[in-house]
């Protein structure tokens, strides 16, 4: 307890009221009968007689910054051990000695960390990139040939690369890893995704409940014996520290050779508390785990916007690396003060300050490399959001029809730039921007106001949240799909709303997919094989 104190008030940068630090240990103890207020306050006493902490007039606590605050001797804390129905037989984990440089990483995001982006990151500074999710039970379909090389696209310079995927599967989870064994690093399990086809789907964070202990576990046990390159696993915060290092401590007995940490919470199906991207991340947990674990890899994601923020991070918690998402998505050149030779460091990082050049950078990848037209637009507004916002040109760039057509909006911008007086603030289409916008929030709320419904009307009837959601959420196959397809509209629809009604028929069925995209109320998602769902609106998990 007394090294959770400790990281907590190292993490903040005022002095603490007890009660917040009384709160905020019982939390992350939640379900430990010997985690007592009385017990923390004693904890502060000896704390402060030890000469670690101070507490002033006013009653605020905080840290010591003298010799004295060193650990207390005492014995190092005994691992957890896991329950002894998800007991297992350690597996040799592979050496770390054989990872790649782990530790300035683009992170795995869906729709956005494609080919060309990380290319682009690693010319600044990024020692390592992932793909983005990949669906394992889909990738390992004999007849999706067309899937496999649209969700994994590579080449000599994009090294060193983890393949990223979701999985519920252990067979399926190996085979996808087998596959592209041979043209990247490591593979990834992914245990971080909140969203709600996650949920649906029973992948990602959805897969960090004690029930499915032992299926995660598998997975990542037989994906070791699979292959012959590193397996890794990204994953949240449990509910206690406690739970999240017995969960790292299993993973590395499986085989697991590295652990990514997203420092905030899992999301629950209710999404309430700090689950999702909500809020700061909980760094401090990061260092008490790394602490628990010094000669394993543990990477620490969350907080980092600039490249002072890794520095703080990694200083705070000792993690051997620090992942970013939302940062780099900002900044391609996040990472430049990272590069050794200090010429290149110094030209690069020049080049870079103008985040046009970055933009144009990116939109001259896609020459060689090409992305959806989404992607392009989704990369072009993050990275100038601040010029596009101020110049108009935010819907221009979503609406482009092209690659070139965007290339001349950030011509533009760059042309406004140098001379602000080429620029004429269009009223008339900033109206019609925001009355676009704030339609298209209403939209895009259809499905979480109708969860709300589903879930009020639960509530009322005694039935658990998620009762009616789940009515009709079995997934539809491939065999499925291509058995409706023969069959008139009228028997399509009777025969999907027996199962599927969760889902939107028009997005699978129909050619040209759903017209409404986000503003669809049903769930979009593509089909794998029997129990799989790939969320394809989610950037950052």
């Amino acid at each position: 307890m007394d090294d959770l104190i400790i990281s907590y008030l190292s993490s903040r940068k005022t002095s603490v009221k007890r009660k917040r630090i009384v709160k905020y240990v019982l939390k992350s103890f939640a379900g430990s009968e010997s985690t007592t207020k009385s017990g923390v306050k004693d904890q502060l006493k000896m704390l402060i007689e030890a000469g670690r902490i101070a507490c002033d007039d006013t009653g605020l606590y905080y840290l010591l910054k003298s010799p004295s605050n060193l650990p207390l001797k005492r014995p190092a804390p005994p691992q957890p051990s896991p329950p002894s129905s998800i007991r297992q037989k350690k597996t040799k984990t592979k050496p770390s000695s054989n990872l790649p440089d782990i530790r300035y990483i683009l992170a795995p995001m869906v729709g956005a960390s494609e080919l060309p982006f990380r290319l682009l990151c690693r010319k600044y500074g990024a020692t390592i990139a992932y793909t983005p999710m990949i669906s394992s039970a889909r990738f390992c379909l004999p007849a999706e040939e067309a899937y496999r090389e649209e969700q994994f696209q590579t080449n000599a310079a994009d090294r060193p690369l983890v393949a990223h995927f979701s999985a519920n599967n252990p067979s399926e989870m190996a085979a996808a890893a087998k596959i592209v064994e041979s043209r990247c690093d490591a593979i990834d399990l992914n245990l971080g995704c909140p969203q709600r086809v996650a949920y649906v789907g029973h992948y990602g964070s959805y897969l960090l409940d004690d029930k499915d202990r032992k299926l995660v576990l598998s997975i990542v046990r037989e994906t070791v014996k699979a292959v012959s390159i590193p397996i890794f696993v990204k994953i949240r915060l449990l509910d206690t520290i406690e739970k999240t290092v017995t969960l790292v401590s299993q993973l590395k007995d499986a085989g697991a050779s590295l652990v990514a940490i997203h420092a905030r919470y899992r999301a629950s199906f209710e999404r309430d508390g700090a689950g999702a991207r909500d809020g700061p991340a909980m760094l401090d947990q990061v260092k008490v785990i790394k602490e628990r674990f010094p000669a394993f890899p543990i990477i620490s994601n969350g907080n980092i916007i600039t490249f002072d923020d890794c520095t703080a991070n990694l200083k705070l918690t000792k993690a051997d690396g620090v992942m970013s998402a939302e940062g780099i998505l900002n900044n391609p050149g996040l990472f430049v003060d990272s590069i050794s030779d200090p010429e290149r460091r110094a030209t690069l990082k020049a080049f870079a300050s103008d985040k046009i050049n970055l933009a144009l950078e990116y939109l001259d990848l896609l020459k060689d490399h090409p992305a959806t037209m989404r992607t392009v637009a989704f990369h072009t507004r993050r990275i100038l959001k601040e010029p596009l916002t101020e110049y108009q040109l935010i819907d221009d760039v979503i609406n482009a029809e092209s690659v070139e057509e965007v290339r001349s909006l950030v011509l533009k911008c760059r042309k406004y730039k140098q001379d602000p007086t080429l620029f004429k603030f269009d009223s008339e289409k900033a109206a019609k921007a925001k009355a676009a916008l704030e339609k298209k929030r209403h939209e895009e709320g259809k499905r979480k106001r109708y969860e709300d419904r589903m879930k009020r009307k639960a509530k009322r009837e005694g039935k658990s949240l998620d009762h009616y959601l789940n009515i009709g959420a079995e997934l539809p196959t491939l065999k499925t799909i291509a058995s409706l397809k023969t069959l008139t509209k009228e028997k399509q629809l009777a025969i999907w709303n027996v199962s599927h009604g969760q889902h939107c028929m028009t997005y699978h069925l129909s050619p040209s997919g759903c017209p409404r995209d986000r503003a669809c109320a049903f769930l979009h998602c593509d089909v794998g094989g029997a129990n799989e769902l790939v969320a394809s609106d989610e950037v950052a998990g």
